[in-house]
């Protein structure tokens, strides 16, 4: 976490819990330790180019902290800023956790800022909050799969997810008809043109809390590699274009959804960001959890049985008894939570 965050949400110094570590004969235990000191090994050159990200979305959480209009170049940089947390934040759990499921890393953060599809939902509590909490992102469904998790800054939570073609298809972009996992891990899909339209809802699933809620599609993850010329004539269509912030990037514009109706945010700088209702902040904060593990589960019915078709033998049964597992353990959280009683 950068300690810009970590000043505006509290004492540095202030002791928190980040989730279990294993403790004896399969037992668990609290992790607790200063928040300053929740730092992971990186080379200078990664460091200075987060810097100017990291520079410009403390400008405009400030900004969220005092409800200012924001514009779409800022809204973008903000969608920059939580690919670089959410990705960080899978790396800096497996690393904790001393990687249990095995997992091999096949990106980085560098490798998914702006890369995919993408869409951050806004809540707000009422009162006066402070604090900065992460959710969703210790589950094993996060450890195989960074693309779900919440993050609580003071009176605001943000619920933000990120996979490719997430958006795609009912967005009216070009989305996959088929798509296949390569041995080095790597997805090969097939194209359908799009339907050059939005259908509403955009995402099938919907937010339990009353919120505001930006989408955006992006290409330029599946332009890399050898085969870039033809992707991207894929996406030559006036439909395509007309809905970039720019087209030769792979940048989609920037929609917002209140209520049922799903719109292009304004060219200039508005506070349509910002949610319209606040809740209890207790029982906003429980209801994220819940959203948040129930997202995962969405994330990896949605995408999951799409890979696995393509893989043989062993490596098939294994994909489906891991994820199995972990779908039973958020199935388990969210019901060990829905019992929970509240006042």
């Amino acid at each position: 976490m950068p300690q810009w965050l970590i000043e505006l949400t509290g004492n540095p110094k202030r002791t928190v819990r980040f989730g279990y570590k294993k403790s004896g004969k399969g037992k668990f235990a609290e992790r607790r330790f200063a928040f300053d000191a929740f730092k992971f090994p990186a080379c200078r050159k990664c460091n200075e180019k987060s810097g100017n990200l990291e520079a410009g979305a403390k400008v405009i959480i400030d900004k969220m902290m005092l409800k200012d209009p924001l514009s779409e170049s800022e809204l973008n940089t903000l969608l920059d800023w939580f690919d670089k947390v959410r990705i960080g934040l899978w790396l800096g759990y497996l690393y904790l956790d001393k990687n249990p499921l095995g997992i091999s890393p096949h990106f980085y953060i560098r490798h998914r800022i702006g890369q995919y599809d993408r869409m951050l939902a806004i809540f707000e509590a009422g009162g006066n909050v402070k604090g900065l909490t992460f959710v969703g992102c210790d589950t094993p469904a996060f450890a195989q799969t960074p693309s779900c998790f919440s993050l609580g800054i003071n009176n605001l939570w943000f619920l933000n997810m990120s996979h490719p073609y997430l958006l795609a298809r009912r967005m009216g972009f070009p989305f996959p008809m088929d798509t296949y996992m390569l041995e080095d891990g790597r997805l090969y899909c097939t194209l359908d043109k799009g339907r050059n339209r939005i259908m509403k809802p955009v995402l099938k699933k919907s937010a339990s809390v009353e919120g505001a809620e930006l989408y955006q599609p992006i290409f330029v993850g599946h332009l890399a590699g050898e085969d870039n010329k033809r992707v991207k004539s894929q996406y030559d269509t006036e439909y395509v274009r007309d809905n970039c912030i720019s087209w030769e990037e792979g940048i989609g514009k920037i929609y917002i959804k209140r209520g049922s109706e799903v719109n292009a945010y304004g060219t200039s700088p508005s506070i349509d960001w910002s949610p319209k209702k606040s809740h209890d902040a207790g029982e906003l904060y429980f209801n994220i959890q819940l959203m948040t593990l129930e997202w995962q589960l969405y994330m990896m019915k949605t995408w999951m049985p799409m890979i696995i078709k393509s893989l043989s033998g062993e490596r098939r049964s294994k994909a489906i008894r891991l994820i199995n597992l972990t779908k039973e353990y958020n199935r388990k959280m969210v019901k060990h939570l829905s019992s929970v009683e509240r006042y």
